[in-house]
């Protein structure tokens, strides 16, 4: 199995949370998670979250922050991510998913962006899986501490 860290983006707009909608090419399963990827070389966290920001929804962040850790054991790509998510005080740019074609494998499974209410969540797959319920709640405190939230699974 593969070690990976993995960065995610909390952005959010009108009390709405931007979220990246997956759909494996494959099997037509579909989730949704916040914008982010894999570092790259010598690239700080804060460099690969700018850039997959970028590359997956077209906007400009400034991040302020690290809000969450989790361990993600991803058994149909053998890997065992260390995922870092960080949230952004201001966004700029248009929402698109334009700027994936030509970067990768990405472009085979991310098919739209959207906000979404904390009521949205309810009827989609998301992960990490604290953004339907806990993370509002983390929200509304400022996001005081880092927060492990445990070891997830694709269950493969």
């Amino acid at each position: 199995m593969q070690n990976r860290i993995r960065v995610g983006v909390l952005i959010f707009k009108e009390n709405k949370i931007l979220l990246v909608k997956h759909v494996h090419p494959e099997t037509g399963y579909t989730w949704w998670v916040p914008p982010g990827g894999g570092i790259k070389d010598k690239e700080t966290i804060f460099e690969a979250a700018i850039r997959e920001v970028h590359e997956e929804t077209g906007l400009k962040v400034k991040l302020n922050k690290i809000v969450y850790l989790r361990q993600f054991i991803y058994n149909e790509f053998k890997q065992n991510n260390i995922d870092i998510y960080l949230i952004s005080k201001l966004s700029k740019g248009t929402e698109t998913i334009e700027n994936i074609y030509g970067k990768g494998n990405d472009e085979n499974f991310i098919k739209e962006l959207k906000y979404f209410s904390k009521s949205d969540l309810k009827l989609i797959n998301v992960f990490p899986s604290i953004l339907k319920d806990q993370m509002w709640e983390d929200k509304k405190k400022g996001f005081a501490k880092i927060r492990f939230f445990g070891v997830e699974t694709d269950k493969n």
